[in-house]
């Protein structure tokens, strides 16, 4: 997951990004709200944003409502405000702009990181993407446990994994396999995955 950090203070951004990578996640750096904004406009994703409130030029507030109102925030990631500012008027308003949390400076590493934490594990797994036309197609042709282990397969699981979602036996499962490769004239389970993300089908005429 990638978290952009946004902060006029150097040694703290560098800070941030030290903690958070240790910890496994990718970081961008933005010393200014307008730089934030710029990097959200070239189309860079991010699972979280930490915003500073008190900037230059543009503080955390505008920063804020520039993101929401300037159709940046296209999945509504999180925002947390983190900053110096740690009078209660300050909390409130933060959180009334509708920031996911706030945190104030300095802060103690292992409950900021378990805020961050908390944070992530709330926001929504997205949905899985699957080629429209070839989901269409298997569901016709498919059963429904059929179908509902096809996209499994796409979404990568095993067979024991398909077997514990959808409460059959392993063997049981290895039968769906089958039957779905029989009726579709796929060869191995490589194939449905290519066919349901990418549209690409592999029939067993198809040379190696």
């Amino acid at each position: 997951m990638r978290i952009l950090c946004v902060d006029d203070d150097i040694n703290m951004l560098n800070t941030i990004e030290d903690i958070l990578t240790g910890e496994g996640y990718e970081v961008s750096l933005a010393k200014s709200g307008k730089q934030a904004l710029e990097l959200l406009g070239k189309g860079l994703e991010y699972s979280l944003i930490l915003l500073d409130v008190d900037m230059p030029e543009m503080d955390g507030y505008e920063t804020f409502r520039a993101i929401k109102d300037g159709g940046l925030d296209k999945k509504n990631m999180p925002i947390i405000f983190l900053t110096g500012m740690d009078g209660a008027d300050y909390e409130i308003k933060g959180l009334e702009y509708g920031a996911a949390d706030y945190i104030t400076k300095p802060f103690i590493k292992n409950i900021f990181l378990a805020r961050i934490k908390n944070r992530m594990n709330a926001i929504p797994e997205a949905e899985p993407a699957y080629d429209q036309k070839a989901l269409e197609t298997l569901e016709k042709s498919l059963s429904e446990l059929e179908f509902i282990t096809a996209k499994y397969i796409a979404d990568g699981l095993s067979n024991n994994e398909i077997a514990d979602h959808t409460n059959y036996s392993y063997g049981y499962i290895k039968h769906v396999v089958s039957s779905i490769l029989e009726k579709t004239d796929m060869r191995k389970r490589s194939d449905i995955r290519r066919y349901l993300k990418e549209g690409i089908c592999n029939t067993s005429e198809d040379p190696d």
